[in-house]
């Protein structure tokens, strides 16, 4: 006998189960991020960036139309993983604002997922890139802030010059309470020695803000 939703016995089809499983997870996303916006509100930050995973999560529901069970395993486990990935890295966001908000800071350069270091890595005559982050905690936007890299050195003397480094956007435009984010990316010279090479993103105007860089040149 087939049910009302076309599958017999009352089952839910792959597509069908997913979607359920993502409509659950976005409740859960906005409930969490209600608590986010609140403990924001309370320590005086703005603006608090969104979680955005709609679009991911219909795209992988999409995917797992029809029938096949393993592909459906599959898709469900990537959704889980990326649901995973998102929130940690949306928490860590959070985290970098409240921060900012209790020390009395004004603004911060990060990594991205809250790391201790923009981690790059790479061969000699390669391009290596990151993501930075600029995060705002005061209540008035920053206009064109342009991230900088220093030179990076490694253990030995041997160094990177910091002009090999370039951003994208070249400057930032960040509202009260956002944050804004920049691609850092660095040419590896010819000839750059293997090895493990340390450095700092800067950013105009703001002498309180670095993050530290990490290259590894293969």
């Amino acid at each position: 006998m087939t049910a009302g939703n076309g599958h017999p016995g009352g089952e839910r089809g792959p597509g069908e189960a997913l979607r359920a499983l993502t409509d659950a997870q976005r409740r859960s996303v906005a409930a969490a991020s209600d608590l986010f916006d609140a403990l924001m509100g309370e320590i005086g930050a703005r603006e608090p960036p969104r979680l955005r995973v709609g679009a991911a999560l219909r795209a992988l529901g999409e995917a797992a139309d029809g029938n096949d069970a393993a592909r459906m395993r599959a898709v469900v486990a990537r959704a889980i993983d990326l649901y995973a990935d998102l929130v940690r890295e949306t928490f860590e966001l959070y985290a970098d604002m409240a921060q900012l908000a209790v020390d009395g800071r004004g603004a911060a350069v990060s990594a991205s997922g809250g790391g201790a270091a923009v981690e790059l890595d790479g061969a000699p005559g390669q391009a290596a890139a990151a993501p930075v982050w600029l995060h705002n905690a005061t209540e008035s936007p920053m206009i064109a802030v342009a991230l900088r890299l220093t030179d990076l050195a490694a253990h030995d003397g041997a160094t990177v010059a910091g002009a090999h480094g370039t951003f994208s956007p070249a400057s930032l435009d960040v509202a009260a309470g956002g944050s804004g984010s920049a691609t850092l990316q660095i040419a590896v010279p010819h000839g750059a020695p293997a090895g493990a090479y340390h450095g700092l993103v800067l950013a105009s105007g703001l002498p309180a803000a670095s993050v530290p860089v990490l290259l590894v040149v293969r």
